[in-house]
């Protein structure tokens, strides 16, 4: 089997409590700030309506979403943030000044109260997944919270449609297709093509389960000393949107949506 522990690409954290002064510490790096706030209610499982009627999404995390097709997992998410942020102050720190299309705006971390960093606390009772941002401090902390409640299999973590997909299992895969995943394995190959290179998890590599690294990442990852041209057998962790092409496929645009992982699967 393989090892539950996993080494952020880019950096290694360690593991804190959600409510301690490093935690608020740690979410004030994550975005511009701080803005003083009042919550009313809970819009979803990843997004909050302010008293003053703006709605902000917690774009670090992901709540089960209705493209996942689970109701039961959504409503329980958006209960779980409504009881730890509706009716509370809260300090939010912006991961960008523009709202959204649909006029969110985007918080990179909240505290409630002052000393309870929000995303933390979700991930603790496995109602979220961390979602790939350029931060490395605040994605390492995250990551270390995730991971506590995916070993536990809390919350989501025991529902199969959120869990951790072996890159071999193609029909499951498959049918996430267009939903974000978390998805490790070994890889089998590494090719080359115009302008970004293909991480095979499979030796059918038109069918089988892909990686696709644009080589402005692989550029960026060569200059850290993590060249993926030289990944063979490695077994990693990555997250993001699932698509169909040929086989499952994943494109990733950001170090911080890969794990190495400390010790390979038994084969």
């Amino acid at each position: 089997m393989a090892s539950t522990g996993g080494r952020f690409l880019l950096a290694i954290g360690l593991l804190g409590i959600w409510s301690c002064p490093a935690a608020g510490e740690i979410a004030a790096q994550c975005g511009t700030g701080p803005a003083a706030v009042e919550i009313a209610d809970a819009v979803d499982g990843h997004s909050l309506r302010l008293t003053d009627g703006r709605v902000f999404r917690l774009v670090q995390i992901v709540a089960p979403l209705p493209i996942d097709n689970d109701p039961a997992a959504a409503a329980l998410a958006r209960t779980s943030l409504h009881e730890i942020a509706a009716g509370k102050s809260a300090t939010l720190y912006l991961a960008s000044d523009a709202p959204d299309r649909y006029g969110r705006l985007a918080a990179a971390a909240v505290l409630i109260e002052g000393k309870h960093w929000l995303e933390a606390a979700l991930l603790e009772r496995g109602m979220a997944r961390v979602f790939p941002s350029g931060n490395d401090q605040c994605m390492t902390a995250l990551l270390a919270y995730e991971r506590k409640a995916r070993d536990a299999r809390h919350g989501i973590w025991s529902d199969p449609r959120f869990r951790v997909f072996q890159a071999e299992e193609l029909e499951p895969l498959l049918a996430a297709s267009g939903r974000f995943a978390v998805v490790e394995g070994t890889i089998r190959r590494v090719g080359r093509g115009r302008g970004r290179l293909y991480l095979d998890f499979g030796r059918r590599f038109t069918e089988d389960f892909t990686i696709i690294v644009p080589d402005s990442l692989r550029k960026r990852l060569e200059a850290a000393g993590a060249d993926p041209k030289n990944w063979r057998g490695k077994r990693i962790r990555v997250r993001g949107i699932l698509f169909f092409w040929g086989g499952p496929a994943m494109e990733i645009n950001l170090a911080q949506a890969i794990e190495l992982l400390e010790s390979p699967a038994s084969e």
